[in-house]
């Protein structure tokens, strides 16, 4: 099966396989970025940097975010 997603140029694709692996795309905005942009661009430095990504599920955990059938807990 085959997927086409059209997406223009200042948009942000996140395509997670059935067989684990990860594919993204993610514009280089150098003037004002929005915020959400920033954050995914840090999200998928930190998923190649062992140490910011166990931080960051550190992080999750500790807010009441470790299992993922469960909502977190304010």
């Amino acid at each position: 099966m085959k997927t086409t997603i059209r997406i223009s140029p200042l948009d942000a694709a996140l395509v997670l396989r059935a067989d684990g692996t990860l594919e993204t795309w993610l514009p280089h905005i150098h003037e004002n970025p929005p915020p959400n942009a920033l954050a995914a661009s840090a999200l998928m430095c930190a998923y190649s940097d062992e140490r910011i990504f166990s931080m960051i599920i550190a992080a999750m955990r500790e807010a009441g975010h470790g299992r993922l059938d469960q909502p977190a807990t304010n």
